[in-house]
Order: C-alpha cells, then sequence, then structure tokens
C-alpha cells in the first residue's frame, strides 16, 4: 500500500469514514478520538481536516468510490445494446419501464412497457460519434472541403493565389430529365 498518505491509524480512519458519507464528528469518535461531547469531536474533526493531507485523502477516497459505482463506456454501450435487441415477449428486468395490469370480463391483461428501442439507437450513436454533425470538418457544411481547398493553414487570403484554383461550370441538362 504505496500510495498511502502518511497518516496515522485514526486519521486513516477517519477519512475511510468521512468518505462513506459520516458526519464529521461521528466519523472523529467513530476513529477512536475521545471527545466529551459531539460539539468537541466535530470542533476537533474540523482541525484535523484543516491538515491538507486528510482532507486530499477523503477527496481521495471519495473519488475512487464513485468511480468504482460509475458505469464504464463498455457497460453504457452494452446496456444500449441489449435494449435494442430485448425479445419484448419476455425481457430482462433492468430494460422494463412500466408494468400495468387491467381487469376486464376477459380476465386480467398485463401490459409491459420497455425501453426504446429507437431512443437506445440514438444514445449508442451518439456515444459512438456516428451522427454526421458530430464529424469534422463537414459538421457545419458537407461542402466545406470545397471551400477550404487550397487555402495555406494560417488561412490567408493572399495566399490563395498561388494554389490550385476548382474551375467548375453548370452544364443544361438536355433530355427533360
Amino acid at each position: 500500500m504505496s500510495n498511502l498518505p502518511n497518516l496515522t491509524t485514526k486519521q486513516l480512519a477517519y477519512c475511510t469514514y468521512r468518505a462513506k458519507g459520516e458526519n464529521k464528528a461521528r466519523s472523529y469518535l467513530l476513529a477512536g478520538y475521545k471527545a466529551v461531547n459531539s460539539e468537541q469531536a466535530g470542533s476537533a474533526a474540523c482541525k484535523l481536516e484543516s491538515d491538507n493531507r486528510v482532507s486530499s485523502y477523503i477527496s481521495t477516497l471519495r473519488e475512487s468510490s464513485f468511480l468504482k459505482e460509475a458505469l464504464t463506456l463498455a457497460e453504457k454501450r452494452s446496456y444500449l445494446a441489449r435494449a435494442v435487441r430485448c425479445d419484448v415477449t419476455s425481457p430482462d428486468a433492468d430494460l422494463i419501464q412500466e408494468v400495468s395490469e387491467t381487469a376486464n370480463e376477459h380476465g386480467v391483461s398485463k401490459k409491459v412497457k420497455v425501453v426504446d428501442k429507437l431512443r437506445a439507437l440514438e444514445l449508442d450513436s451518439k456515444i459512438a460519434g456516428d451522427f454526421y454533425s458530430d464529424r469534422e470538418p463537414q459538421a457545419n457544411n458537407p461542402f466545406m472541403f470545397v471551400v477550404a481547398f487550397g487555402k495555406s493553414v494560417n488561412n490567408n487570403a493572399d495566399s490563395l493565389t498561388d494554389k490550385p484554383v476548382i474551375d467548375a461550370e453548370l452544364i443544361p441538362c438536355l433530355g427533360g430529365i
């Protein structure tokens, strides 16, 4: 455990309790420190957290805890793929958004609403960067490459004279097509 800061056992315990969401006074007492009452414990805990090593380690523990809980890109895309491919007659429980039952003269009917497949496709495409507007340089104008052709790196208009020019002309369509 070489990445642990140079803290005492009680300080490490205090940091762990704080990272888990305990308040300062309770963390102070749970870590093994002594105090007459909770106000004194809270005051001592504030002093303890004024040590940059302690507050920094609490932040590190909270961040690592958050990162363990956060979904990875692969998990997100896997969920979206499952949503698109799910069999609506027997969907996985985590793909069900709503269940309703209605009783009528024919018995009870059950309606199951699953994750929107088109929305899942859209989100996956956004994550993958498949949308045309996400691509550069044609994000704003699909013909921007024509305008940019021949421009120098510094985009100086005077330097265009010595660069190749695209000649084009419109030819009327014969034959009424």
